[in-house]
């Protein structure tokens, strides 16, 4: 049996000890600022971006990961006798996995999941595919049975601001003006490999951010309670603590809390939380 590797792309935000303590390998995706492309996670990180953008008022663009990095990127492990499973940004919102699937092609042994989703919804598939690969299952089965757990992410965040997304042209400064106007928080959700807006709140954001995790959690009985992730970018310490508190009181084994990475953040701007789980 050939030892199985698992590979994700930065989009993941998976933090560096998480990633180091299943043994899992991150593929930098691309952030282009003034025509140059750096390394997501690598050669900057979301605290840098949003100086730039404060600093310039532009928003950074982002760039697909081309087929022979990601050749160079598998190669190194099936020449170390390894089968590669990786989890893929989603095909809806990036020619990355397409690209990916490409790589593998010419390659043995490397399998390339479309998880059509982002962030937690890679890391949770991420952290199962260790857990197999550490029960003594092979990279077909790993493979066969991730992909099944493909549709029970649920990935969603609560955004304080529409204001990244007006000026990266995702939407309308009319849009914007009026949810500024009138402090609307839109919750944004992954569904079926694209960004869907399913709520609107309207209040305070500290209040509100207390709201959407009890909404996310209400049906307990229905999520798998070993692990859930909590993104955010920019929340305070004692709000986050919060929401870590109601996670850890609804039953889950194990809540990895952590700053949005460069993907995310250039849509979501500061002050976004997001709660991500697998349902049963």
């Amino acid at each position: 049996m050939k030892k199985v590797v698992i590979t994700a792309d930065s989009a993941s935000d998976l933090p560096k000890n998480v990633a180091e303590r299943y043994g899992i390998e991150i593929m930098p995706m691309n952030v282009v600022i003034d025509g140059e492309e750096k390394k997501d996670g690598v050669d900057i990180n979301a605290a840098e971006i949003f100086d730039y953008v404060d600093n310039t008022g532009k928003i950074p663009k982002t760039s697909a990961v081309p087929p022979a990095e990601y050749t160079d990127f598998f190669e190194g492990f099936v020449k170390e006798g390894k089968a590669v499973i990786h989890l893929s940004f989603c095909s809806e919102l990036s020619s990355t996995c397409r690209n990916a699937k490409m790589a593998a092609e010419s390659l043995k042994n490397v399998y390339v999941i479309d998880t059509l989703n982002l962030a937690g919804g890679i890391g949770l598939l991420a952290i199962k595919g260790c857990e197999m690969r550490d029960n003594g299952l092979d990279a077909p089965e790993i493979f066969s049975r991730l992909s099944r757990l493909v549709s029970d992410t649920k990935v969603s965040y609560l955004l304080d601001s529409i204001d990244f997304l007006r000026r990266s042209g995702r939407c309308s400064a009319a849009k914007a003006f009026g949810a500024n106007l009138f402090s609307v928080k839109p919750c944004a959700a992954m569904v079926n490999g694209k960004i869907d807006v399913i709520k609107k709140y309207i209040g305070k954001s500290k209040a509100v951010r207390l709201q959407y995790a009890n909404e996310q959690l209400e049906n307990t009985d229905k999520i798998d309670l070993s692990t859930a992730f909590l993104y955010h970018s920019g929340v305070d310490s004692s709000e986050l603590k919060s929401v870590e508190d109601l996670l850890k009181n609804k039953g889950f084994e194990q809540v990895i809390t952590a700053f949005t990475g460069c993907m995310i953040s250039l849509h979501s701007g500061r002050g976004a939380i997001g709660i991500h789980y697998l349902e049963k």
